[in-house]
């Protein structure tokens, strides 16, 4: 059962009675909004998660609803037929920032819930979905770093998959359960404004130097001859001897964002296939994937050493973001029986030329 359905599940009964109570909506509409609401903040947390920038603080999180029971509390009985919000209701502003006001609004609009309603919502689904992942990851060798990631890997096309058709999360930060990592600002990089200046002019120049002239030049008057003093003409310039105007008239400069995405892609790639590794069988499927991506850095290297200090910087941020919880992925498949013989030498190979991605 994925991940969704476990908490769907548990939004019925009394429970769902309970928090239509605490937000003033029917029962039917409440459900429908934590339909939404739920999936949404999964896709988040999965994408925070994959692009390795929540990953500690979602784990830091989850370590203080580690063995509680959100549900049995909500069950409680209680005065009034409602509860309050449990322990930790703050949690998603915690861990969202403003972006939780955004996610509060695109659900909002979408189920017709007030904004007031749907945020008194989210404070009781952020307990209710932490304690379901913590709960989860008890079940998969606890909480860390490796565990965490590899979950949200394979919960990623569920969370997807549960969207409801007509919900886009298009105004949050990134594509939801997708690891996509944000990529320096879109505009032009300062650096790249002084080279392109440089190849309009070398282009100009060219231009000018092979281009014929289009037609005869104009008549114009001679003056009658005047008495002058005999001067030597200069001599005629050799042609010849000119050089060539260089035929690229502008620098290739390798793309920022071409460097990050390509980048980003080996990781992403490189996770779900030590994921998939479970034994020495899944290990010789999975090593020709990860040597094929090897090769995708032999190929991105090059581009990386053509960019600027100040690029190479942000596309560094990739390597920050990833490469500690990708090796602690490489530490746990390695140690599985007979799965080092087969993947070490690649991964360690693999581990080395990602390490050359730092500014």
């Amino acid at each position: 059962m994925s991940i969704v359905d476990v908490i769907k599940n548990q939004l019925s009964g009394d429970v769902l009675g309970k928090l239509s109570a605490a937000i003033g909506e029917p029962e039917d509409k409440t459900q429908a909004a934590a339909g939404a609401a739920v999936p949404s903040v999964l896709s988040v947390l999965a994408n925070s998660v994959l692009t390795g920038k929540g990953l500690d603080g979602l784990l830091g999180a989850l370590r203080n609803f580690e063995g509680t029971d959100v549900i049995a509390s909500l069950k409680a009985p209680s005065s009034g037929g409602s509860v309050s919000p449990p322990a930790g209701g703050d949690i998603l502003g915690s861990l969202l920032g403003p972006n939780l006001s955004t996610l509060i609004n695109i659900l909002s609009k979408f189920s017709g819930l007030g904004a007031t309603a749907m945020k008194t919502l989210m404070t009781y689904l952020g307990p209710i979905i932490l304690s379901a992942i913590a709960a989860q990851l008890k079940g998969k060798g606890g909480l860390s770093p490796a565990n965490l990631t590899s979950f949200f890997t394979t919960e990623k096309a569920n969370i997807t998959k549960a969207l409801p058709a007509g919900l886009s999360l298009a105004d949050m930060p990134s594509i939801p359960g997708v690891p996509t990592p944000k990529v320096p600002d879109a505009g032009v990089p300062s650096w790249l404004l002084p080279v392109v200046a440089l190849g309009l002019i070398g282009a100009a120049a060219w231009f000018f130097l092979k281009s014929p002239a289009e037609g005869p030049l104009p008549e114009v008057p001679v003056p009658p001859p005047m008495n002058r003093p005999n001067v030597t003409p200069p001599a005629p310039v050799d042609t010849a001897k000119i050089p060539p105007a260089p035929t690229d008239a502008a620098v290739t400069i390798p793309s920022v964002d071409e460097v990050t995405k390509s980048l980003s892609d080996v990781y992403t790639g490189a996770t779900q296939a030590l994921v998939d590794v479970k034994d020495v069988a899944t290990a010789e499927t999975a090593a020709p994937k990860l040597t094929d991506l090897g090769s995708k850095l032999d190929l991105v290297k090059p581009l990386w050493d053509k960019l600027p200090a100040e690029a190479k910087a942000a596309v560094a941020k990739v390597t920050v973001d990833h490469l500690d919880t990708f090796k602690a992925l490489v530490a746990k498949a390695v140690e599985l029986p007979g799965v080092g013989d087969k993947l070490k030498a690649i991964l360690d190979a693999l581990v080395a030329k990602l390490a050359g991605f730092t500014a």
